[in-house]
């Protein structure tokens, strides 16, 4: 009877840690080869996909079986797995049936583009989750579609997912290296984790981008100010002053500098 129970123990404990080896290896999301084969771009990004899904539906699960490792075979561990790998089997069933219809969605521009504006409806409406897989279903037919990834990087940040938000900003920046704004989210990603100078740096990014866009001023000005930055807070404010004069923020911008110098004096 105990040979019995070591034995189901060891072979359960094995599946566990296949599964956990499995979720581990799921690659990042990274840009590959410009050489390698459009299947390949599409492999990679679907298991990419998965690693965020897995992680954010099944990660407590995975945590709490390698917790139990040494734990008496029971219940507790059987129904866990039997959850994760429920879920698995359901997300890569999902990217089946997607891979199947692949060949008319991919060739079909419209049918993306609708995808997206629905997700838009949806981000409108809090439907969160439900305009996440609109948008995960247009980048898995179209691993480059930069829409897609910028409204879903926006999803993860108005649902406060940073490391989700930041993960496919990054990616975006990589497809698109010259883009302001996916600079200038990233600013608003590490200001919203408290990051603030590396906040600033990104919002620089932007600015040396697109250098009079409004937008992007008033975050650097905002920031450079929280940082204590008066030099960049006040020559950025001179340049909102001869590229956007009506902007309603400069007056606040001033007094907020001139607190920030007398502090400075006083201190």
């Amino acid at each position: 009877m105990i040979f019995e129970i070591t034995l189901i123990a060891v072979i359960a404990l094995s599946i566990i840690m296949i599964g956990w080896l499995a979720v581990r290896k799921l690659p990042q999301i990274r840009v590959v080869d410009p050489g390698s084969s459009k299947e390949a771009k599409t492999k990679e990004l679907k298991y990419a996909i998965l690693k965020q899904r897995v992680e954010r539906l099944g990660g407590e699960h995975l945590a709490g079986l390698q917790r139990d490792v040494f734990k008496p075979l029971g219940g507790k561990i059987q129904d866990s797995f039997r959850r994760v790998a429920g879920k698995l089997t359901a997300i890569e069933r999902r990217y089946a049936d997607r891979q199947k219809s692949g060949i008319t969605v991919a060739h079909n521009p419209e049918i993306l583009r609708g995808l997206i504006r629905e997700s838009e409806t949806l981000i409108d409406e809090g439907h969160y989750d439900a305009a996440e897989k609109k948008l995960i279903e247009v980048v898995s037919h179209d691993p480059k579609n930069i829409p897609a990834y910028e409204h879903l990087g926006r999803l993860y940040l108005l649902n406060k997912d940073y490391p989700g938000a930041r993960e496919t900003f990054n990616f975006l920046l990589r497809l698109s290296p010259k883009d302001a704004s996916v600079c200038a989210s990233l600013g608003e990603v590490a200001e919203a984790e408290g990051k603030l100078d590396e906040a600033l740096a990104s919002y620089k990014l932007a600015l040396d981008i697109s250098p009079n866009n409004p937008k992007y001023l008033d975050f650097y000005i905002d920031t450079a100010i929280t940082t204590g930055d008066v030099h960049a807070a006040t020559s950025s404010l001179d340049h909102l002053r001869e590229v956007n004069p009506d902007n309603a923020k400069i007056a606040d911008f001033e007094a907020r500098i001139a607190e920030l110098r007398t502090k400075k004096k006083s201190g």
